[in-house]
Order: C-alpha cells, then sequence, then structure tokens
C-alpha cells in the first residue's frame, strides 16, 4: 500500500532553508524586507516542495478571509453580468476571491445568502437589493459586522452606495422620441418597487410634462425582472393598444430584457421596428449593434460601477466608521436606426392588416 504524503509545512521550508520560520512567513506574504539571497534560497525550496500557505489558518490569524459576497437580483441580466466581470477582476487585483449569489428578486432568498455568506466569513459585501429588501436583509445588515455596498439599486440613504443616474436617462430617451415627432409613447417598465424602476417612470412622465403631452396610464406597462412574465403581459396590453384609434407610435424599454420581451412581442403581432414602432431601450448590450434595425439604447458604465464598488467595500473594511460615500454616474445616450419610424407610415399599415 502506497504511503501517503506528508503535507509540507512552514516548519519544514525554514528548516530546509535555515531561517525562521517568521523569515518564511515575510518572504510568502511580503510583510518585511528579507535579503534578496534569503528570498530566493526560500522561494526555490517552495516552488521544488509544491508548498501551499494555509489559508483557512491564516484568515483566522488576521480575522479576514479575503473573500467578497457578491449578490445580484438577477445573475440573466446583461447589465448585471458585464458588472460581475468588472467587479470580479477588481477584486482579484486587491488579492480577493469573489462568491456570487443570485437573489432571483426574492427578499428571503436574498436574506438567506447574506447570512450564509456572514457565515462563511466574507471580508465584505456587494449586492443589488431587490424589493422589500429594507423588510428583511437591512434589518439584519444592521444586527452584524459586515462591511456592505449596494450596487444599482438602493437600500437606503447611509449606506454606500455606486449606480447610475435614471432620472435624467429615461427622461433624455423619451425627449429623444419627442423631438422625432412621437406624442404617444409607451413605457414598458421594469419590476415596481425598486428605486432605479420608479426614478425611470418619473423621468419619463418628466419628459411628457415639459413636452406638453398628457401621461396615460394606459401606455405605461408594468414589467417584471423576467422575459416571460413582461412577454405575456405587454402582448396582452399591446393588442388592445394597437387596436384604438390612439395607439403608441414609439416604445421606451426600460431595461435591456424588457427589449427582448417587446421584440418577441411585436414580431407575433406583426408590427415592424422602425417602420410601424419607434424603440429605444435603457441598458445597452453587445447584440444591440446586431439587431436589425440597430437599437437606440441609454449606455450604463458597467465597468466603471463594478470597479468602484469594490473600491468603496475595501475602504469601508478599512474604515467601518467613515461616512457613506454615493457613487451616481451620468450614462450616455447611442443613437442607432430604431427610431427612424415615418409617422405616417403606421395609418397605412394598420388598414394593410
Amino acid at each position: 500500500m502506497k504511503k501517503e504524503e506528508t503535507k509540507i509545512t512552514i516548519s519544514d521550508i525554514a528548516e530546509m532553508a535555515h531561517v525562521s520560520k517568521s523569515t518564511v512567513s515575510h518572504v510568502i506574504n511580503g510583510t518585511k524586507n528579507v535579503s534578496a539571497d534569503t528570498k530566493k534560497k526560500v522561494k526555490k525550496i517552495i516552488d521544488r516542495t509544491g508548498y501551499t500557505p494555509n489559508l483557512v489558518a491564516k484568515a483566522l490569524k488576521k480575522s479576514e478571509t479575503k473573500t467578497i459576497g457578491l449578490i445580484v437580483s438577477d445573475i440573466t441580466n446583461q447589465f448585471f453580468i458585464d458588472v460581475i466581470q468588472a467587479i470580479n477582476e477588481e477584486a482579484l487585483k486587491d488579492g480577493y476571491m469573489l462568491i456570487l449569489g443570485d437573489s432571483d428578486d426574492d427578499p428571503k432568498q436574498e436574506l438567506e445568502l447574506i447570512r450564509s455568506f456572514k457565515e462563511r466569513c466574507v471580508d465584505g459585501l456587494i449586492f443589488s437589493p431587490t424589493t422589500h429588501s429594507e423588510k428583511y436583509a437591512a434589518p439584519y445588515l444592521d444586527s452584524v459586522s459586515l462591511p456592505v455596498v449596494c450596487i444599482d439599486r438602493t437600500l437606503d440613504d447611509w449606506r454606500d452606495w455606486v449606480g447610475t443616474e435614471n432620472r435624467n436617462a429615461a427622461k433624455m430617451l423619451t425627449r429623444h422620441l419627442i423631438e422625432l415627432g412621437h406624442k404617444r409613447i409607451a413605457f414598458i417598465s421594469g419590476l415596481r418597487g425598486i428605486n432605479t424602476t420608479e426614478e425611470r417612470i418619473e423621468g419619463y412622465k418628466c419628459a411628457l410634462q415639459e413636452s406638453g403631452i398628457t401621461f396615460d396610464p394606459r401606455l405605461l406597462i408594468l414589467g417584471e425582472s423576467r422575459i416571460v412574465p413582461s412577454k405575456i403581459r405587454s402582448k396582452e396590453r399591446f393588442k388592445t393598444i394597437w387596436d384604438t384609434d390612439d395607439f403608441p407610435t414609439a416604445i421606451v424599454a426600460s431595461n435591456n430584457l424588457m427589449v427582448l420581451g417587446i421584440m418577441r412581442t411585436l414580431q407575433e403581432l406583426s408590427i415592424r421596428v422602425p417602420e410601424d414602432m419607434a424603440l429605444v431601450a435603457f441598458d445597452d448590450f453587445e447584440w444591440a449593434d446586431l439587431f436589425q434595425p440597430r437599437i437606440t439604447t441609454i449606455v450604463q458604465p458597467c465597468r466603471d460601477i463594478g470597479i468602484k464598488a469594490v473600491k468603496l467595500l475595501l475602504e469601508r473594511i478599512k474604515n467601518p466608521t467613515a461616512a457613506a460615500q454615493r457613487v451616481e454616474y451620468y450614462p450616455r445616450l447611442e443613437v442607432r436606426e430604431s427610431c427612424g419610424v415615418m409617422l405616417g407610415n403606421k395609418s397605412k399599415r394598420r388598414e394593410e392588416r
């Protein structure tokens, strides 16, 4: 029977190198100047023996695990995919590993993930709150010592947060359509009860008001955080709206998942973009440029948000009592071809149908 190999310890490395354990530790962690010759000798032995540090023991000793918990509300959303990538890259630069969780926009599931991360002794948490997070996640976070940074959505005014300005961005999208001559503009919202959705609706309404256009509640179509429910709701609503005399000539989709749902709905109803309907969207995505026509979008700085979230969290870890920081990025409008509708063609198209 093959004899089980003995795990190499820091004491073994010290003995082989004829130095103290503390010297080996300083070489591994870079915590103290060690002569070049000694450093070279110790590293050579480490490479030859395949020694790996005991990270668990190190974490217990230093009260840190070099891990960050990250919870997003919808891992299928391209916005979060891009933010996650940036967070992971930035965290790795600082020697932190990422543990990822998806709350699925369920506040109870979100709370269980936060508890689980806390039990695993993560050094800090980055998360995008969902509806009712203030009833579930907030009280728990208030009761434990865990550095937190919110992204995209806000939880309260006294925690660190980084995200996008939503009101003016949604107003910019809507105003773009108004300047092209549209007055009947439908708005497909995201999940109600979260600040990003409410702020974008406010921006939409504000653009209408400032242009002297009366807000029509029938044109506010309530979506969710997933494609399928929104597709079903929008299809039913559009069937009703399309057959009226005051039909919309343009649509604002409030996030990229709503775009997928509404594009499928328009195809099923034989409504062409931009010939029959102009379309704009909040959130850019890699394949927006591949749609025909290419979709006009609001571009959020996903990488900036992810990188800044990590920086804010590391600052919070170092200084738990510092004043909260709130960083708001202003997105830009990317104009493409999805709004090139001729309003006079709509009536003709309806007669053909």
